[in-house]
């Protein structure tokens, strides 16, 4: 390997990177549960009222063993949460208005429990933290419909338990962790269409916040280097991410509204984000990398796309986005690159669907350009940048419905090759599927 990581490397797999190194004894489980509960009920035409509740329970158990290439840590850890969310929303429509007023309410759960097959380093957390949200948001209609004008706020606050922490081995158990700052979210659009043209105009602003999760706080490994224990990865002093976005575009129907053209382009300014990488020395929690707050950049480019139905059973959709991405400072310390990593410059997608009565057929073509991807050498302890080509995957999907009862009720075959043409593609240096398929049954009444 280069003796420092400033210069780019074009990735080479059994040349110059091993993607997926064999771990004999090295397993994951994981399982999830994802359950919503919706109601709604109109009083008239003007108002009605709607709540739901949903609740998503992961579990995940990973065991390694001594066995395999690079450092071996032998311990056992699960990561276990839970979200729920408890929404309810009042829609008022007066003469040219959309009003949606609301509550929410959410509450998450992390649970991370280590072991080691001595017993001797083992530990555990508990991370509790809900919210409280309002929103609301109105969208009001001029002109016959040709002029919108739509504008929401929210404000969410957040609740943060005192983490529990084992007595044995614990980790940030010196924390006073505190709640995040509240988040207050704007969002403003307008369009406008001329009729005789047939050509749309917008344009959107609107700014983003995102806490930080408890895993990103609380969450920890095991590992033998530099001596055998637990090490966080978390910070529990962790800051929020904060954006704002901004967007203008065109949209042209032609052909009788067989045909949309549309034409966009986007801003986004990355104020803070939460970014994974080593830690500045010395850290409180004696962390050589983790998650930690960085400041971010700007994305800035343009989407052009196409949607056509050229008859009644054909769909054919196109489109093509350029990204300039840029960060504020490199991601990879010593390499002097401040474009993002694992975003390509330009990407290109196709689908395309055609039905015949009761079967129908459909491709789905993606076409990227390289990227970028950080790749850590277990031999000389510096992360390089490497150029990886760009994904050329197409996936082609087949189905028949079968009529039962009367057309009461519907039997649907369908199958997937993806894939297709068997590209060779790596995700940061993760080598993805071949060519497979699968294929299922749907029965709707």
């Amino acid at each position: 390997m280069p003796p420092t990581n400033a210069t780019i490397i074009d990735a080479r797999e059994g040349i110059n990177f091993v993607a997926d190194a064999n771990d004999p004894d090295a397993f994951q489980r994981s399982r999830f549960l994802s359950s919503v509960f919706t109601a709604s009920h109109a009083f008239n035409s003007m108002v009605s009222i709607q709540g739901y509740y949903s609740n998503l329970q992961t579990r995940r158990r990973n065991d390694n063993g001594p066995l395999g290439s690079g450092f071996q840590s032998a311990s056992t850890s699960h990561n276990d949460g839970s979200i729920q969310t408890a929404n309810f929303t009042t829609a008022i429509t007066p003469k040219s208005h959309t009003i949606k007023i609301g509550y929410e309410f959410e509450h998450e759960k992390y649970v991370n429990e280590n072991s080691t097959p001595s017993g001797t380093t083992n530990n555990w957390t508990r991370a509790f933290q809900s919210s409280n949200t309002i929103f609301a948001q109105d969208v009001i209609s001029l002109y016959g419909g040709k002029l919108q004008l739509a504008g929401g706020a929210r404000a969410q606050w957040f609740d943060l338990k005192m983490p529990e922490f084992s007595l044995a081995n614990a980790l940030f158990s010196n924390t006073s962790a505190a709640d995040p700052r509240p988040a207050y979210t704007f969002d403003g659009a307008v369009s406008y269409f001329f009729n005789q043209s047939g050509t749309k105009l917008r344009a959107h602003v609107g700014n983003g916040y995102r806490v930080p999760s408890l895993y990103e706080r609380f969450g920890s490994f095991f590992s033998t280097w530099p001596a055998p224990g637990f090490v966080a990865l978390g910070d529990p002093e962790l800051k929020p991410e904060k954006t704002i976005a901004f967007d203008a575009g065109v949209e042209q129907y032609a052909f009788n509204d067989k045909a949309r053209f549309v034409a966009t382009y986007f801003y986004t300014h990355l104020r803070d984000v939460i970014g994974f990488g080593s830690v500045p020395q010395p850290d409180p929690n004696n962390r050589f990398s983790g998650y930690l707050n960085t400041k971010g950049g700007i994305a800035r480019g343009g989407e052009f796309s196409v949607d056509a139905k050229p008859s009644g059973s054909t769909d054919i959709f196109a489109s093509y986005t350029f990204t300039n991405s840029d960060q504020r400072r490199p991601q990879v310390a010593g390499t002097g690159i401040i474009r993002t990593l694992g975003i390509p410059d330009h990407q290109f997608t196709m689908n395309f669907t055609q039905r015949f009565d009761r079967f129908w057929v459909n491709m789905d073509i993606l076409v990227s350009s390289s990227y970028l991807a950080p790749i850590f050498s277990n031999s000389t302890f510096i992360t390089y940048l490497y150029r990886f080509e760009g994904n050329r995957r197409a996936d082609l999907t087949g189905g028949y419905t079968f009529r039962v009862g009367k057309d009461r009720y519907g039997l649907r075959l369908f199958g997937t090759v993806e894939n297709l043409f068997d590209n060779a593609y790596f995700e940061n240096g993760f080598r993805t599927p071949r060519r497979h398929a699968r294929a299922g049954l749907n029965f709707s009444f």
